[in-house]
């Protein structure tokens, strides 16, 4: 009997990889800094949408652990911006998280703000926030269980009303 030993690694997405679940917006440069913006989920609906920041220096290309990421986000047409601070953690200092609440939908631009010891620079990338709608495509799965259950209680319908006349008649008959 022998013992396999794998190691543990944490799995980080490569420059041109988005995060699982998230899609890459943009990478551009805002001062110092080249700045990659991602969101979660790809394709943004109404309410909370999360944003992972990633920031390199530009003339290194080095990734930047210590800076103060701030996230403001304003909708094109009508409605409040938002605003929050974006924060990495000691087990993934590359990116920095944060969340928005879009209430909106339409295009938001979206503006990041990156301060570290290089210096500050901002950048601004637009996204497009959709309806948080019921529609015919993508839900294949959710229709068919929809018209499933409502053919049960139809049918559970019918057999009530079909046992209770012929319990009627049998009742009627044996009078």
């Amino acid at each position: 009997m022998g013992v396999v030993f794998t190691a543990i690694t944490p799995v980080l997405a490569q420059d041109d990889e988005p995060i699982v679940g998230y899609r890459i917006l943009g990478e551009s440069q805002g001062g110092p800094h080249t700045i990659q913006l991602q969101v979660s989920p790809p394709a943004p609906i109404l309410g909370i949408s999360r944003f992972a920041v990633r920031v390199k220096d530009t003339a290194t290309g080095k990734i930047i652990e210590n800076a103060k990421i701030a996230v403001l986000a304003s909708p094109a047409e009508h409605g409040e911006a938002q605003y929050t601070l974006a924060l990495n953690s000691p087990v993934d200092p590359v990116y920095y998280l944060s969340q928005l609440k879009l209430e909106t939908s339409g295009i938001w631009a979206v503006e990041v703000s990156a301060e570290s010891d290089l210096g500050s620079g901002t950048t601004v990338m637009s996204v497009l926030v959709n309806d948080r709608a019921r529609s015919g495509t993508g839900n294949v799965w959710g229709q068919a269980l929809f018209i499933l259950i409502t053919l049960a209680f139809a049918s559970g319908i019918f057999w009530l009303w079909y046992s209770s006349r012929k319990a009627l008649r049998q009742r009627n008959q044996q009078k």
